[in-house]
């Protein structure tokens, strides 16, 4: 009987999907870059950096991808709005983007600095935590003790902190916590993390009674 599945498989080329929606430190380069066989999808947005009500992006990649990814663009939705499309050709043509970006990324490297020295200051004992290199969100892990998450995020909610648990992301995920440092100011940044901070201890007294 001959074999159900033959002995050489041709060797189907990979595709990986990266997405640049945040504002990269200047001298990271996308994973594209790096790009030599069209194995690699660039992905971009204008709603991140430059204003949520253009829901706009951009796809880089191998053009026969690209066309079908068009056409089943088209059949869901009808295409993307040609004005929106005008503003995003002359927003990148005159170069205002380039100019954009040269003055987001050092005022959200500041936002960034200074959550991270809050979080030296009021989070040393408690948890550990990353620092990005781009983007707007610091990931905190909870190191103190194993506790609620989800009653962490109701008692912060109750007293005018809203977190993001890492269960909305993953929903295994007991520990983490993402905190967004683009919007907020310095002095919202620490009062939010005061707030934060005095209730996981609080949450820390109640399981030591």
């Amino acid at each position: 009987m001959p074999p159900l599945v033959p002995k050489t498989i041709p060797r189907i080329p990979l595709l990986s999907l990266r997405q640049n929606k945040t504002a990269p430190c200047r001298h990271t380069k996308p994973l594209k870059a790096l790009d030599r066989e069209g194995r690699v999808l660039h992905m971009g947005t204008l709603s991140k950096t430059v204003s949520p009500g253009l829901r706009l992006g951009w796809l880089v990649g191998p053009e026969p991808v690209i066309r079908r990814l068009a056409d089943i663009k088209m059949q869901t939705d009808y295409g993307t709005s040609s004005l929106a499309q005008e503003a995003a050709a002359v927003w990148f043509a005159d170069g205002y983007h380039e100019r954009h970006m040269d003055r987001l990324r050092p005022e959200l490297r500041s936002r960034r600095d200074c959550m991270l020295e809050l979080l030296q200051r009021y989070f040393g004992e408690l948890a550990q935590w990353n620092i990005p290199r781009g983007g707007f969100y610091i990931w905190l892990q909870l190191t103190c003790a194993p506790l609620s998450i989800r009653r962490l995020f109701q008692m912060c909610l109750d007293r005018g902190v809203l977190i993001h648990p890492g269960y909305l992301y993953n929903r295994l995920d007991q520990e983490h916590i993402r905190l967004s440092y683009a919007y907020c100011t310095p002095e919202q940044m620490e009062q939010g993390i005061v707030i934060l901070a005095e209730t996981v201890r609080e949450l820390l007294s109640s399981l030591e009674k």
